[in-house]
């Protein structure tokens, strides 16, 4: 059996204003619509929400599907919904659609919710390792809110004295919540991306052109801030440079250093520099500095190099860093820890 359910048989007159405001991103709220999604048989159903990385799940039931958002610990941050006792707007179970004796359609003699499930999820539940309320009081002012509507079913197990299971679903759902620090941290680095990349300017373009950097292969791109580096790497009394790149193939990171606005060199592409450094560091570095000054005593015991010019410190924050400095001949690297 297959019911189509008319999204205005579920505009209950008690939903909230905060229910009621339009599926979009707001100040300080995210917002995420998932339209026209189906799921059927045995199966659950999960899609992964960009930004915050929670997982919506419908999980398999025996009549039918449970609504869950799962952090990335797969904690259930959805689970103080209430009722805590009783059909639960998270349960989307076939026999919430029929009558007592499951003859016909429910006619309101099965207290259960129907086609509108309204739940409420906490981020802040992350780390608690699911706390529970003692009671239903205030468990749906919680700060993120989800809206699932039902917009077509199929129902199995209609006999007499069964309980009926639904067995085909398809629905849409809204979720808002405040924006996570994760979701906070992520903007706050898009827009200094974009402000980096601002600084990407015809003249530094043609400068690197002029020195070497070839644009066929590589591009300058602001993935470390600031954008550029000044020093003098060879202790000539010239200005050098530095600028973040990537392969344009496929993306690998690297670093494009300029003596004097003529000698180009790309580094971080390919091979080993100095005894540890490889490639693939390149590829998780999240910032970098100018070092002026002598060398300090790296983490691997071997001395440090007498440095013939300004270095380019590089790291990723929390973890190991790096010296890149010019020898005389070309660049290599000394592993300065943590």
């Amino acid at each position: 059996m297959r019911i189509v359910i008319a999204t205005a048989m579920f505009m209950l007159a008690g939903l909230s204003a905060a229910y009621a405001q339009p599926c979009e991103p707001s100040d300080g709220r995210s917002a995420v619509m998932l339209s026209s999604r189906e799921v059927a048989g045995n199966r659950d159903y999960n899609e992964v929400l960009e930004g915050p990385g929670w997982t919506f799940q419908l999980k398999r039931a025996a009549h039918g599907w449970d609504v869950r958002l799962l952090d990335e610990n797969g904690l259930d941050l959805t689970q103080m919904t209430p009722p805590l006792h009783g059909p639960n707007p998270r349960q989307l179970y076939g026999w919430h659609f029929r009558n007592a004796d499951n003859t016909g359609p429910n006619t309101g003699d099965v207290n259960a919710p129907q086609g509108l499930r309204l739940f409420g999820f906490d981020p802040a539940l992350t780390g608690t390792g699911g706390f529970k309320p003692s009671s239903d009081e205030g468990a749906m002012d919680q700060p993120g809110r989800g809206a699932l509507t039902i917009e077509d079913m199929g129902l199995a197990d209609l006999e007499p004295g069964q309980k009926a299971r639904m067995n085909y679903l398809k629905f849409n759902v809204c979720m808002t919540w405040p924006k996570t620090d994760k979701e906070k941290q992520k903007e706050a680095a898009e827009v200094a991306a974009m402000t980096e990349l601002s600084k990407v300017t015809p003249e530094l373009i043609e400068m690197m052109g002029d020195c070497g950097l070839d644009y066929q292969t590589y591009q300058i791109t602001p993935y470390l801030t600031p954008v550029e580096l000044g020093g003098d790497f060879d202790a000539d009394d010239a200005h050098d440079q530095a600028v973040p790149i990537i392969r344009k193939a496929d993306d690998k990171r690297g670093l494009f250093l300029c003596r004097a606005g003529t000698w180009g060199q790309v580094v971080g592409m390919t091979g080993r520099m100095g005894a540890h450094l490889t490639p693939a560091y390149f590829d998780n570095i999240d910032w970098w500095s100018l070092h002026t000054g002598p060398a300090g005593q790296g983490a691997g015991g071997t001395p440090p190099p007498a440095l013939k010019g300004d270095a380019i410190l590089i790291g990723k924050e929390g973890a190991s860093s790096v010296l890149i400095y010019w020898t005389g001949e070309t660049y290599s690297a000394y592993w300065q820890g943590d």
